[in-house]
Formats: structure tokens, sequence, C-alpha cells
């Protein structure tokens, strides 16, 4: 991008001024459709004057000034100059010029946004993620925290139904990084999330839930060691579902440490969910309370999905895979139960993707390529997850 001109002038080396060659161009030429901005990068000396000025459809891209032209002079040698629109939802693809002067050269410059299901509350690329549809006031947030030399890495996403004061699924990625730190569930507390209203969610600050449930974690904080800002959104009330006492203590708790043991180096992509429908189990109340006396329902089963490379150590993303034989997927479903002593895991609390998929109505782990994603979803080994 720059050059320095050299001379040798009688046997000494002088160093002739460095120019910098002007330039333009797109960070990206296709983005998606629910991103609101995209990013020109101008590059010239300083001093350098520019303008640049968008084309579009209907002037649905501006700059910040609402305006599609705008002028100035560079005062740094790199300068970003940002472009704004809304989501687009039309069903179609949309495009919009890019010309830009620079320093007397002109630069053409495009981009396309692609389009997005206007029914899907966000969209992320992240593989534990199942669809979220905008359907019956399910509320959808995901927590961030520190993870290593990171403040904002992810730490799991949730759909939360108000009226079972509950998340449905947790949603979440596994790995060692996230296993082992400074995290310490002596120091953390029970208590709201503060991206839902309180009074949609249980009030369990000053103790659990009323008879023999425990605040039953879906995603564990033990998942969670990395970091205590991490550990500490675990204790959330939208993490938390009234959980039969031996069934979380035991059963469950075993299940959540053998799902701990299949991490591997590439990502074990995770999502927890609690199953409201059908009939309880004897031992299990349709519903208890929490500390401010809300009727709080329990759940008739619980679950965990899971999806993973075969080989653990691919360093390959979940969508880059196009070969059925290198990934696998299994569901644990288990009756909510008073489950007393008994901690045994075995093939019948076993089924898959697919049959989870037709229960609960969601799409999990959407990623997956089209060629592989059923043969992948109707599949289910578990004595490939070590279970008999």
């Amino acid at each position: 991008m720059c050059c320095v001109v050299a001379a040798l002038l009688c046997g000494c080396e002088d160093v002739v001024e460095e120019v910098v060659k002007s330039s333009a161009y797109l960070k990206t030429d296709v983005v998606k459709g629910d991103n609101k901005n995209c990013a020109v990068v101008l590059r010239a000396q300083q001093g350098t004057s520019y303008n640049i000025s968008i084309t579009s459809d209907g002037d649905w891209a501006t700059f910040s000034n609402k305006e599609t032209y705008v002028e100035g002079q560079m005062d740094v040698e790199t300068k970003v100059v940002y472009v704004y629109f809304s989501k687009n939802p039309s069903g179609e693809n949309r495009v919009a010029n890019v010309d830009v002067v620079l320093g007397g050269e002109a630069f053409s410059l495009s981009f396309t946004q692609e389009s997005y299901d206007s029914s899907i509350a966000f969209v992320r690329d992240w593989a534990e993620l199942p669809i979220c549809k905008e359907e019956n006031n399910y509320i959808y947030n995901y927590h961030l925290g520190e993870l290593g030399s990171k403040s904002n890495a992810r730490n799991y996403t949730y759909c939360f139904d108000p009226k079972v004061r509950a998340s449905l699924w947790v949603a979440y990625p596994l790995h060692k990084a996230y296993t082992s730190g400074s995290g310490n569930r002596n120091n953390s507390s029970f208590g709201y999330d503060p991206k839902v209203d309180d009074e949609l969610q249980a009030n369990l600050g000053r103790g659990s839930y009323n008879g023999w449930y425990d605040r039953g974690h879906q995603i564990p904080a033990a998942d969670r060691k990395c970091s205590q800002q991490m550990m500490d959104q675990t204790f959330y009330a939208t993490n938390m579902t009234p959980q039969q006492a031996n069934f979380n203590q035991k059963k469950w708790g075993n299940l959540e440490s053998r799902v701990r043991n299949m991490i591997c180096s590439d990502t074990l992509y995770v999502v927890t969910g609690a199953y409201f429908e059908g009939e309880h189990d004897s031992s299990i109340a349709n519903k208890t309370t929490d500390k401010s006396g809300n009727n709080c329902p329990t759940p008739t089963y619980y679950y965990k999905a899971l999806l993973r490379t075969k080989k653990g150590n691919t360093g390959k993303r979940i969508n880059e895979i196009d070969d059925a034989s290198q990934v696998r997927a299994i569901v644990f479903w288990m009756k909510h139960a008073n489950t007393g002593e008994d901690t045994n895991i075995t093939a019948s609390d076993c089924i898959s993707v697919a049959e989870l998929e037709a229960m609960t109505g969601f799409t999990f782990f959407p990623m997956l390529d089209d060629a592989i994603e059923q043969e992948v979803k109707t599949t289910a080994i578990p004595s490939e997850w070590g279970v008999n």
C-alpha cells in the first residue's frame, strides 16, 4: 500500500519521504440482512481531500448525517467511514453503490445486503443457537463475559417464557477454556437477570422454590469457572427451573459431569432445555411457588442436546463440514422425577435431535450444512457418547 523510494548518491543511502498510495475499499461486499452498517476504508496521505456518495434504490443506505454524500480531508492515513441502513426483511437482496473520489482518484464500489427472515428474533453465527422465532411472547437474550483476555466472550443464550417464569432452553459452547479459572460459586448470589423485567422472573434471591425443588441451573455453574463474571451470570433466575432435589443432585448432576468429560479440542455445543407439556411423574407436583408466592410450573422433562465433531480436533467450524461422518449429535431426554439415589444414565435416556425437534417445535443446530443436516439429526448412537 505504500512505497519507499531510495536513491544512492555519492555512496550514501538517502531515503525519500514515504508516500502512501491512495486506495478505497469495503471491508465486506456482502452484509447479512440483520446487519445495520458497512465500513468504507480510505487510505491516503494526510490532508488528502475525499468525497463519497451512495446510490441505492429508495435511498436505504446513508451516512451518519442521514445524507447520501459526505466529504472531508484525511486527518490520518487510514480512515473508516460507516454507511448505515436498516434491516432488510423484504425477501430480496438489495444493492448499494459507493463512489469514492480520493485525491483525484475515483473508486467505484458496491455491496449487497441480503434479506433475512423477520420472524427470527436474532441471528448469530453461533453453532449452539436454535432458531429463535418471535412467537408466544418468548424473550431471547444472551450474556457475554470475561474469558481469558476477552472481556465480551459469549456465555450463553436463552429462550425465556414468562408464562412459566423459566427458560425453555439455554444454549452455550463448552470448551476447556470455560471450565477452569477463578470463578467460585461460593461468591455468586442468586438473583434477577438484568435483561428481563423482575416481575416476569421467579423470585429466588432469598431461597429456593417452595417444596423439594432446587434452583436447578440449566447451564451449570461448573461449566463457567473461567471467570467470576461468567459464573455469576449462571445464577440469574432466567437460568433456573424448579428441579426436584434428588433428580438435580444425583442423576442430572451426573449427566452434567459426564457432559464436561465430552469436551474436545473442537467446541462442544450444548442446548439444555426444560419441557413443560404432558403428564407429570407422580412424584412431581404440577407447580410450586417462589419466595413471592408466584406460581412456577414444574417441567415434565429435561434434556441436553449435544453436537461436536467426531474426532474432536478438526479445527473446523460446524458450517464448514459437509460430511455427516465427521460430526455426531445426541439428546439426553429425562423424565423429571424423584429419582432417589439413582445416578445411572443409559441408552434409554437417549433420543435423536430430530425426535427432540418433533416434540418441542424448536429447530436445533441450524448451522449444520443442509446436505448433512437430516442424517446428523436422525442419528443418535449412545456408545459414541460413552453410554450403553
